[in-house]
């Protein structure tokens, strides 16, 4: 019985650890995803890395990422922008999707705190009851 729950616990680990990816390698894969799409180009490949690890580190998902970042692409090829220019488009809309994804964050931990403050005073309030 022991050797059956050993194998399932190592099958189990191997298996989480097969699909644990860093935000570099989520990045790498998107944006060759996207290359192959013909979203992006070579040239955009570096900044549309990096704008996807940015998201990724800042709680995005991989397809949140990925679509962000592709239709920021597409909304600066559409005004005609290349190069830097379309570069620092796609900077300016992670960067705004970065400051939202940490304002939720930030909300969440706080609403954490609030329940976690408000079960501290219920359990305070039924001590004091449980005593009397």
């Amino acid at each position: 019985m022991r050797k059956f729950l050993l194998v399932i616990v190592l099958i189990i680990g191997l298996n989480a650890d097969a699909y644990a990816q860093t935000s570099d390698e989520i990045a790498q894969e998107v944006t060759h995803q996207l290359q192959e799409s013909g979203s992006i180009t070579e040239e955009d490949a570096s900044v549309v890395e990096s704008s996807v690890k940015t998201l990724i580190d800042s709680g995005a998902t991989k397809e949140e990422a990925k679509n962000i970042v592709a239709q920021a692409v597409h909304e600066a090829q559409a005004q005609g922008l290349k190069g830097k220019a379309l570069s620092a488009k796609v900077l300016e809309v992670v960067r705004a999707r970065k400051a939202q994804f940490e304002a939720k964050r930030k909300e969440a931990r706080k609403r954490e705190k609030e329940v976690r403050q408000q079960r501290i005073r219920e359990e305070k309030r039924l001590r004091k009851e449980n005593k009397k």
